[in-house]
């Protein structure tokens, strides 16, 4: 069977086996979910993790690295994979050059992740009222953006205008908006503007 109910039901049987420390036995639980449901990325973390955990070895380590891989081809987007393979390369390989750029990698999707969250959660603060909330998502939105790395610089993008946000408490932030979620923060800076003074300099 391979409704989503049943796969639902074999990962919890896996999390209970995993929690009685019977790795080699999840570890054949996820194979068999594997064979049904071979695009899921979660599936092939879970498979990687216990690989590293087995008791009995089927597979060597390097099948834990291949299915870390996989998963993240099948995903991109997702943070998991990247961050575990960052984990792998650093305490199995011992190659922390590597782990790097996986770890930068994984923290970028995440990064990606939470501003897209909390761009959401602004926009429903706004629809509800709440301004306090809704300025408290979008700090911490320009916070994360700060971090973002846009498109290659160009001359244009390096004299980028700069927004100046000042709060009713007299405290001032100062951002240049850059990176893929520069087009809604501004938006969202445009809807605060009403309410709150935003200079340009």
């Amino acid at each position: 069977m391979s409704t989503l109910r049943a796969l639902k039901q074999k990962l919890s049987n896996v999390s209970r086996l995993w929690e009685d420390e019977d790795y080699d036995q999840a570890l054949a639980e996820v194979e068999t979910l594997l064979a049904t449901w071979p695009g899921n990325p979660h599936l092939h973390v879970l498979k990687a993790s216990l690989v590293q955990l087995q008791e009995e070895p089927k597979y060597e380590l390097d099948e834990a690295k291949q299915s870390l891989q996989r998963a993240i081809e099948l995903d991109r987007d997702s943070p998991t994979a990247t961050i575990e393979l960052g984990h792998f390369l650093d305490n199995v390989e011992d190659d922390p050059q590597a782990a790097v750029k996986a770890y930068a990698e994984g923290v970028a999707a995440a990064r990606r992740l939470l501003i897209d969250g909390l761009i959401g959660q602004a926009k429903a603060y706004r629809q509800l009222e709440k301004q306090e909330d809704f300025i408290r998502c979008l700090l911490e939105i320009l916070q994360l953006t700060s971090f973002e790395a846009g498109p290659k610089r160009n001359k244009a993008r390096e004299h980028a205008e700069e927004i100046v946000i000042r709060s009713s408490s007299g405290h001032v932030v100062a951002v240049q908006l850059k990176g893929p979620h520069a087009e809604q923060v501004q938006e969202l800076l445009t809807e605060l503007a009403s309410d709150h003074p935003v200079e340009s300099t």
